[in-house]
């Protein structure tokens, strides 16, 4: 099932997807707080937040990977395509299909290595030591499903590229 007019993928996966850009940005607009709470607070002289800076290294890094599939979707990673543009339909198709193809194996070879990552982590029982005390796997477990997101959408888009006219996949290609 698709959105209307577009090859992105409707139901479930695009409220999940959704969800997980939902929730990056919340983690941007507390983090946004906190920095403006952290200057305020030392400028002030009110009150010390020395975990502010951790917190907001594991937001960045949560924002990083919670946000990509939805940025994935939406085409928004920057692309130099000056080349590409002047290329027939049908060579577009091709290049969108090797570039899918691509896409898609380099992000199941990353849920596989952040998965084996993950679990090295998990079997060993490391502990990040700063300002919280937490088991390092807690760090591994957001890049494995969302390496995997980005891989199911490359694959729906080795059957539909986004952004081509419908004639331009039709030759067999």
């Amino acid at each position: 099932m698709t959105t209307s007019g577009t090859n992105r993928p409707g139901g479930w996966f695009e409220a999940l997807i959704n969800g997980l850009a939902f929730i990056a940005g919340a983690l941007m607009c507390l983090l946004t707080v906190l920095i403006c709470a952290d200057v305020a607070s030392r400028y002030f002289g009110w009150f010390a937040m020395p975990w502010s800076l951790e917190v907001s290294e594991y937001a960045l890094y949560a924002i990083t990977f919670l946000g990509a599939p939805w940025v994935l979707i939406n085409q928004g990673h920057i692309s130099i395509d000056i080349a590409i543009e002047r290329l027939r339909p049908q060579a577009k198709a091709r290049i969108a299909m090797i570039s899918n193809a691509l896409g898609a194996l380099i992000c199941a070879i990353l849920t596989f290595a952040s998965t084996v990552a993950w679990w090295h982590s998990f079997t060993s029982g490391t502990q990040i030591e700063q300002t919280f005390t937490f088991p390092e796997w807690w760090l591994f477990v957001g890049p494995p499903p969302v390496f995997l997101i980005m891989a199911c959408i490359f694959i729906r888009w080795l059957r539909a590229p986004p952004g081509l006219p419908a004639d331009a996949t039709s030759d067999g290609i």
